[in-house]
């Protein structure tokens, strides 16, 4: 019964107290300003997730305690969540060095490598090894580091993407749709079912006020910790040899747009960790068009991505490479607009 009515207590507990955050937050000059490369024009309360995040962490919390599925690994994950938190929130309001960021997300998602070694092993033995002759510790090493760089790059593309009202939230629902229909479907574990209604139940609390005229921005105290959690979820995915390709083409929109981004920013020699507005969707914004008419194409793109997700289940490869096509041809019509 616990599973059922936790989510509907979070959506109506976080809808409220997001509310009294708003003055709260503006009080405490905790806002987004507006500035030559913004996307808004007045001053928005940022901060939503000092309020989501807690939420999120005590409510799968109790449902893992009562459910008797609140491992060790999970704690550990509990914690370096709680970490990024912290050094988020820090962050959001005296403005750390990039470096100093980095480093945080390294120690975080390195704790959280740690407590997977095991599935690593096991991804290592029946997915590489057999075809790879080397010595199994250094395959392990280069695993373990290019899972590192992969959860790091998440986290933070969740942080370069969450720019325009309502985004974050429609990559986060669609995230955990995705992750929902998968553990009904008995291809994620039972802890991704219980975490992915705690998610629908707070991000869309948080879109009633987030979508376009926003009233509240997420903040690096929340943008991070999501990305985080999405890492996971892939991760997690591609480890135990679950449904690694649907995940990803639902994620296909911010892997795409923030990659080209910062692969454009790197060959014209400007600084990658400095706040800009070059990517597709905040171009088309300071074209003209309004986060409201931007979003509702961006919605419809993933519409189309978590149908195609759930076709790979079927049909993995061409499903994967309509995805690509389609996310790709996406962008290129924003960028199209924004030109006009």
């Amino acid at each position: 019964m616990i599973v059922f009515i936790t989510p509907l207590i979070l959506y109506l507990l976080c809808i409220v107290a997001l509310k009294k955050l708003i003055p709260f937050l503006t009080r405490m000059s905790l806002v987004d300003y507006p500035t030559k490369r913004s996307n808004h024009f007045s001053l928005v309360p940022k901060g939503a997730g000092i309020l989501i995040v807690p939420l999120l962490i005590f409510s799968i919390s109790i449902i893992f305690f009562f459910k008797n599925i609140l491992t060790t690994q999970w704690i550990i994950f509990v914690l370096s969540l709680a970490i990024l938190y912290s050094v988020s929130l820090i962050d959001d309001i005296k403005n750390l060095s990039a470096s100093s960021r980095l480093f945080v997300h390294f120690i975080s998602v390195a704790i959280s490598i740690f407590a997977l070694k095991n599935e690593i092993m096991f991804f290592m033995e029946n997915n590489v090894l057999s075809w790879i002759n080397h010595d199994p510790l250094v395959i392990f090493y280069i695993i373990c580091g290019v899972l590192t760089v992969l959860w790091i790059w998440i986290i933070n593309l969740f942080n370069f993407m969450d720019g325009m009202d309502g985004l974050t939230c429609i990559q986060v629902l669609s995230l955990a749709i995705l992750t929902n229909l998968l553990s009904v479907f008995g291809l994620l574990s039972e802890n991704f079912q219980h975490l992915s209604l705690v998610l629908i139940s707070l991000f869309l609390a948080f879109f009633k006020l987030n979508r376009p005229p926003a009233k509240i921005f997420l903040g690096d105290v929340g943008s991070i910790p999501v990305g985080f959690i999405t890492g996971l979820i892939l991760i997690k995915a591609l480890l135990n040899d679950g449904p690694f390709i649907p995940i990803i083409i639902v994620l296909m929109f911010y892997f795409f747009d923030s990659t080209i981004t910062l692969f454009n920013r790197l060959i014209k020699k400007k600084k990658i960790m400095q706040a800009h507005s070059d990517h597709f969707y905040q171009k088309i914004l300071r074209a003209g068009q309004t986060h409201n008419q931007v979003l509702k194409k961006i919605i419809v793109l993933f519409i189309v991505l978590l149908f195609l997700a759930m076709l790979s289940l079927t049909f993995p490869l061409s499903s994967f490479l309509f995805s690509v096509v389609i996310t790709l041809s996406f962008l290129v019509y924003l960028q199209l607009l924004s030109k006009r």
